[in-house]
């Protein structure tokens, strides 16, 4: 944490595009400074570091630490400033806020009047674009001038009245919206906490769970719902419906959170990021589904929105938004079996990886090592999938996620079988089985893809025909828990058995 906090002016420099850079040194120079300020010099020094060095800098600019700590926060504060600059027509809610240090400082002026003038367009604004909370600081500063100066304002009649109602309402408003997202978030860490319910036993604890975490709120009948609150309350089901395992009414849920976006066409603009999830939800559920129509569907969606060039989308929104599209591709590729076009899309994936367009997390990127693997598998390239396989089980972050874990060890321990390499798989089957004992994550499929590799390992190749067979009928089974059917999605052993079972 340390040497992120004390490299955060270099992370910065180095994440501005070239337009930021150049609105900067204007800003800059408009302040009064000139091109030879040292803490323009600062900027141009550590813009061409390749990593941060403070030692380098101080060398460069030939100045002592103290100086240098001093210059480094002042060159943070002129780049936040030059940013915030840059964004205030484009993001409503920097906007908003400047609208209110605008209005404070009239007040103290002594112009009341010309200061509720700007809080009422500033209040306005705030309702359009669903700023519940802007809106409800709008208000309390209205009523601090309408209470110290009730004279100067009265020329409305009932307009005291008309704040206090207002104030109240947006109050319950908010209260109520906060209270929402509060269960958004509880139930969503309930499925990072616990997973899915495997049975009756936990279908009734979290149906229980569900029930508690909405006693005792407000009566949200009693106030006009907000966008806020309506996403909220959809993806606080979908998530509900998702650990208990019933996929129709997650997707359900996904699809009423796109819904609400095209009533509310405004809100795509002003969190395109929220747009992009809700999108990805319903083309995840889709895809557990196989429905490969309507993921296709809400895709094309997706890589519209992105490729519009009307549409100008920061760096966190580009980023998460080509995350989702490479998922929803992924599994686009994987229903149709397209294992060609996963093979090709996973080259692009890593290509943007390794150049550094493309810099997800790295539980994100585990996950995309996985699908990338899982690509390599379809096309028999098993030498590249154990390459992804290793990058996965080798991270020592310790933050993925169990199932991925699982699944990425199995396949591992199915290429080295596909090579040949049966001494490994052997000794690599014993870890497995620890863990498939000690986790909530392992599935009856899990097991039956070690189970079988272990009858094949005590084999001669010629008697394996009716152990991928048996494998086959095993996993022939409609009634299956959605547990298990989930798990055969990630974990397709129909790629397997394509290879050594006649069509």
């Amino acid at each position: 944490m340390a040497t992120a906090v004390k490299d955060q002016l270099w992370r910065l420099i180095h994440s501005l595009s070239k337009a930021e850079k150049r609105s900067f040194k204007l800003y800059a120079t408009r302040a009064g400074s000139t091109v030879d300020s040292k803490f323009i010099q600062l900027f141009d020094v550590l813009d061409r570091l390749p990593e941060p060095n403070d030692d380098q800098a101080m060398a460069r600019m030939k100045i002592t630490s103290g100086q240098y700590s001093n210059l480094k926060r002042h060159l943070y504060q002129q780049l936040l400033t030059s940013l915030r600059l840059i964004y205030i027509d484009k993001e409503i809610d920097i906007e908003l806020r400047e609208q209110l240090d605008f209005a404070r400082i009239l007040y103290g002026k002594g112009h009341y009047l010309d200061a509720l003038r700007i809080l009422e367009r500033a209040k306005a604004k705030a309702v359009e674009h669903n700023q519940d909370l802007l809106h409800l600081e709008i208000l309390e500063f209205q009523k601090l001038i309408e209470a110290r100066h009730i004279t100067l304002s009265r020329q409305d009649e009932d307009k005291l009245e008309y704040l206090v109602n207002e104030s109240a309402e947006r109050s319950f408003s908010v209260l109520n919206t906060s209270e929402l997202f509060n269960i958004n978030i509880q139930i969503h860490g309930r499925y990072i906490e616990n997973g899915h319910s495997r049975g009756p036993e936990d279908e009734l604890v979290n149906r229980e769970f569900w029930k508690s975490i909405q006693r005792g709120h407000i009566d949200r009948d009693s106030v006009a719902h907000t966008f806020h609150q309506k996403i909220n309350r959809f993806q606080a089901a979908m998530w509900y419906n998702y650990i208990q395992l019933q996929l129709d009414d997650a997707l359900e849920s996904a699809r009423n959170a796109i819904a609400l976006f095209e009533i509310s066409r405004h809100m795509v603009m002003k969190d395109p990021d929220l747009y992009l999830r809700a999108l990805y939800y319903v083309t995840l559920f889709a895809y557990l589904n196989r429905d490969e129509k309507m993921v296709a569907r809400y895709l094309r969606r997706m890589e519209d929105f992105l490729s519009n060039e009307n549409i100008l989308l920061n760096e966190n929104s580009q980023l998460i938004g080509h995350t989702y599209q490479y998922l929803s591709q992924f599994n686009h590729h994987f229903l149709r079996r397209d294992g060609a076009a996963a093979y090709a899309l996973s080259l692009e994936v890593t290509a943007a990886y390794t150049e550094g367009r493309f810099l997800p997390n790295e539980q994100r990127w585990g996950l995309f090592r996985y699908k990338c693997a899982a690509a390599c598998f379809l096309t028999h390239r098993f030498g590249e999938a154990l390459d992804h396989l290793n990058e996965i089980i080798n991270l020592r972050s310790g933050i993925l996620r169990e199932d991925l874990l699982i699944n990425s060890r199995i396949l591992h321990a199915i290429c080295h079988f596909e090579i040949g390499n049966l001494a490994l798989v052997d000794y690599h089957l014993t870890g497995l089985s620890r863990l498939l004992r000690k986790s909530r994550e392992a599935a009856e499929v899990h097991r039956l893809a070690i189970s079988t590799l272990r009858r094949l390992l005590k084999c001669p190749p010629n008697e394996h025909l009716p152990i991928y067979q048996q494998l086959a009928r095993d996993l022939d089974q409609p009634t299956r828990h959605p547990f298990e059917q989930k798990a055969l999605v990630y974990l397709n052993l129909q790629d397997w058995l394509n290879l050594h079972t006649p069509a």
